[in-house]
């Protein structure tokens, strides 16, 4: 997680995370463009019914809810693109997995390493037993995507997280953004 977060440091890109469980689908887009200083994110999740857009720019933080059509508009909040960019959780469907290089691919033009999850180490260590999935990390570093579900008796969870448009991210602003 270190080299991937040094990785992609400073540097513009999409990344989309998808957890999804016998209860609910929760799906997180983060878009950075570093040299526009733009950002956006947009979240929804099926259990809380929430489909919230944040955009953010020079003007401030934008953010629309696309469920009940409200904007709210916050000139005066301070952020930053590595703010925006900040994809918590990815780490925690990697933990304890077992892992087999399978093999290699090619991601945005560069070489990667795909992975094959066989299962989690010392699962009594933790609340899941098994793990299937694969795992992509190029070659540079970075984790480009990875596509694990973790359970037990009790629970099954996938997650699915990508990285895309690495350097050539763009944030356009939206339609629903009021004029200036």
């Amino acid at each position: 997680m270190e080299t991937h977060d040094e990785t992609v440091e400073n540097v513009s890109r999409k990344n989309r995370l998808v957890i999804t469980d016998e209860d609910s689908n929760r799906t997180v887009v983060r878009t950075v463009d570093t040299g526009a200083g733009t950002g956006s994110i947009r979240f929804i999740d099926t259990q809380l019914n929430t489909d919230v857009h944040a955009y953010y720019n020079a003007e401030g933080v934008f953010e629309y809810d696309r469920t009940t059509e409200e904007l709210t508009r916050r000139s005066d909040e301070n952020w930053t693109t590595a703010d925006v960019a900040t994809m918590p959780g990815i780490e925690r469907p990697l933990r304890n997995l077992e892992l087999n290089a399978a093999e290699t691919v090619t991601v945005d033009g560069s070489t990667a390493v795909k992975y094959t999850v066989t299962g989690i180490r010392n699962p009594d260590s933790v609340p899941s037993n098994t793990a299937t999935g694969h795992v992509t990390v190029a070659e540079d570093g970075f984790i480009a995507e990875y596509d694990v579900t973790r359970g037990n008796d009790d629970f099954t969870r996938q997650t699915r997280y990508k990285l895309s448009a690495l350097e050539t991210a763009t944030v356009t602003r939206p339609a629903w953004m009021p004029d200036q």
